[in-house]
């Protein structure tokens, strides 16, 4: 069997993905019959912390989210933004307006109809300063209806970065019938009220969850299965064998999980995704408030061994925030913290702290996270700075970072639909993911530059610079992408991995 591998070619919005090496399968074969009443059986490592996508605290639900709630624009495979609850949109000439066309005769899954009324009230809640989509949305000012199925977006800021912006937590559309008190607000943490293709008949949160096709879907192409099973496993050997054993329709595919796939003759998809495993600091915990010190970590960990052992070769050194062939990728950025423990030890005394210090760092639970804070340690440790390991849940583990309760965490920070997504949220000094709440030198102004810019070239070298901006501070300390996808029986049909995150429109399973 082949391993199915895709690489990205570099340009603005992603552009069309490679296939590389690789016959045909089930899983991309588009004659093959599906079974119309079958349901999906998918397997991860997390499931979600909140099924309300506003006020959530960790943008990573967003993946099981899109099951539930369709977005104002969508994405394709290749990342660019396509027709969604809005069937086209623009800006006006002086780029003070976006004005969003929607679609019509599409109803909530109670039946209630979604209109411009509707959009209104979820994108004023999601401006709210409480909402962490809030900062996402920077930039506009208002939003109004100016009839049952057109809204407009007023603009005080750049706006260049909101249509794939809108792809994301802060376009995803809630019955407005389901918040604006706090009982609703509280049901509607554990109980969706969207506009997707799914809905939820079973949720054992952090566990299993149970979703049922809508009949009266929108895109009925989207929906080739009557149910989808998501189901959370941390054991990577344990997804494999639940996918070869046939408990498992697929399984995400992470690092650890390929070898054993090959060897036991299932299907993987993968590609190197955005999703980046970061040592996130609080700046204004142990000594992390001190420039030096947070050079100093960068310069002492070798992330090519992590890349080699943590990873078994499956991913790339992270030099910075995106991968090498992505868009925002910034080349001059790629030595600037070579493996170098000698500047390490350098920098700590420039620091004050010749004889290092010591910090608590969360660390997820996952095996993939829990070999390279075991390699951080220790590499660290050759330096003088010692690491202590927290280990937590991945639900848990962000939230008490966000409250301001660990120095650092090992994470991974998931892929998100556009790159100054991604940046505001871990770097604005707004942001509820962002507890240091210092402002970097520069970033605001490098972020408005490169959200003002509508040419997707230029507007590649701007967020080039924001990277190098948030990069020169050390504000967190980027290690490794990983390969990421699926792991799948041959029966699976329609998937493709995604680069940001997979949405599982279009798949099913094949009749017997």
């Amino acid at each position: 069997m082949s391993r199915k591998s895709l690489t990205s070619v570099a340009a603005a919005f992603a552009t069309a993905l490679l296939l590389a090496g690789c016959g045909t399968s089930a899983a991309t074969d588009a004659t093959a019959e599906i079974d119309p009443q079958a349901t999906v059986r998918y397997a991860t490592t997390y499931g979600a912390s909140s099924f309300d996508p506003h006020k959530t605290r960790i943008t990573s639900d967003s993946t099981m989210l899109n099951l539930v709630y369709d977005r104002l624009v969508h994405r394709d495979r290749n990342a660019d933004p396509v027709p969604g609850l809005a069937e086209s949109w623009e800006f006006s000439e002086d780029g003070s307006t976006l004005t969003l066309n929607l679609r019509q005769d599409v109803t909530f899954s109670d039946g209630t109809p979604l209109d411009a009324s509707a959009v209104v009230a979820n994108l004023r809640r999601a401006l709210e300063p409480d909402s962490i989509t809030a900062a996402m949305l920077a930039g506009v000012e208002s939003v109004e209806a100016t009839d049952a199925h057109t809204v407009v977006l007023r603009l005080n800021g750049p706006g260049g970065q909101l249509v794939l912006t809108l792809s994301d937590l802060p376009g995803m559309i809630v019955n407005p019938n389901a918040f604006g008190d706090p009982d609703k607000d509280a049901a509607l943490v554990l109980d969706p009220a969207g506009a997707g293709r799914y809905t939820v008949v079973e949720s054992q949160p952090g566990a299993q969850y149970r979703f049922a096709a809508r009949d009266d879907y929108w895109d009925p192409e989207a929906v080739q299965a009557e149910g989808f099973e998501w189901v959370v496993m941390t054991d990577p050997q344990t997804r494999v064998n639940a996918v070869a054993s046939d408990q498992l329709d697929a399984a995400m595919a992470t690092p650890m999980s390929l070898d054993p796939a090959d060897q036991q003759g299932l299907q993987t998809y993968v590609q190197t995704s955005l999703n980046n495993y970061v040592l996130n600091l609080n700046r204004t915990r142990s000594e992390f408030g001190k420039l030096e010190v947070r050079q100093a970590l960068a310069h002492a960990v070798d992330r090519e061994s992590v890349v080699e052992t943590a990873l078994e070769g499956r991913g790339e050194p992270a030099s910075q925030n995106f991968p090498v062939g992505y868009f925002a990728h910034n080349e001059a950025l790629d030595g600037q913290y070579a493996f170098d423990p000698g500047k390490a030890k350098q920098l700590l005394g420039d620091a004050g702290v010749p004889g290092g210090f010591s910090f608590v760092a969360g660390v997820s639970n996952l095996p993939e996270n829990q070999m390279i804070g075991q390699i951080l340690q220790e590499q660290l440790a050759r330096v003088g700075i010692t690491m202590e390991i927290r280990s937590m849940t991945p639900t848990d583990l962000n939230p008490a970072f966000n409250r301001g309760e660990l120095d650092a965490i090992l994470t991974t920070l998931v892929g998100r639909a556009d790159p100054s997504l991604l940046l505001t949220s871990f770097y604005g000094q707004e942001s509820p993911q962002n507890p240091s709440h210092d402002a970097i030198p520069g970033f605001r102004e490098a972020m408005e530059a490169a959200n003002r810019a509508t040419d997707p070239d230029e507007r590649a070298v701007l967020l080039g610079e924001v990277n190098a901006v948030v990069m020169n501070y050390a504000a967190m300390l980027p290690i490794a992408f990983a390969e990421l996808g699926a792991v799948a029986s041959d029966r699976l049909v329609g998937y493709e991995p995604n680069r940001v995150v997979d949405e599982w429109r279009g798949v099913g399973v094949a009749a017997p």
